[in-house]
């Protein structure tokens, strides 16, 4: 897998597996956490969906987001990764992050999505990385600003609005870490 047993100071990576669904409810349940994912069906049956289409992901080598857990702990405490996306009919590598509620305000979204942006360019995956916020994100585009990002497009994917914050490898190598 992409980011299998990548860590930071605090974070590992790790692929997502079905015996996460438990603990994947938890997020799906919660309203806020799940403002922008407009969940159409059980929460039940959108776990299994999303947890199929990130092995999917896996097997066909198109990235996927991975479990985040806590190096100290295990404890999974969201989902983070690189991700083959098609924007505007052009192939991209996309960032995304998505975090318990419970953990939000640590850092440890803005940890992921730069341990995701240096895996990225390290291994010359491509000249520039995205994210893709819906429009009223303001918690993840303050991750994706943080991430060196910034705004570069409005565009519609998968009939979403969608900000498309960008960072270049140019942008990157100046970057003080």
């Amino acid at each position: 897998m992409l980011l299998d047993n990548l860590t930071t100071d605090r974070l590992r990576f790790r692929p997502l597996a079905l015996a996460d669904k438990p603990r994947l409810m938890g997020f799906f349940e919660d309203p806020v956490a799940t403002e922008f994912h407009f969940i159409k069906t059980d929460i039940s049956e959108y776990a299994d969906m999303w947890l199929r289409h990130q092995l999917g992901r896996y097997a066909n080598d198109q990235g996927g987001l991975h479990a985040v857990e806590l190096l100290e702990t295990g404890e999974l405490i969201g989902q983070a990764g690189l991700l083959y996306q098609w924007v505007d009919h052009v192939p991209k590598w996309e960032v995304g992050y998505h975090f318990f509620r419970e953990h939000w305000g640590k850092g440890y979204a803005t940890e992921a999505a730069q341990a995701c942006r240096d895996f990225c360019f390290e291994n010359e995956m491509a000249e520039t990385l995205i994210s893709l916020i819906h429009p009223d994100n303001l918690r993840s585009k303050a991750v994706a600003k943080r991430n060196g990002m910034t705004e570069w497009k409005r565009t519609t994917w998968r009939e979403l609005a969608v900000a498309v914050y960008r960072i270049r490898r140019s942008e990157w190598e100046t970057l003080e870490v």
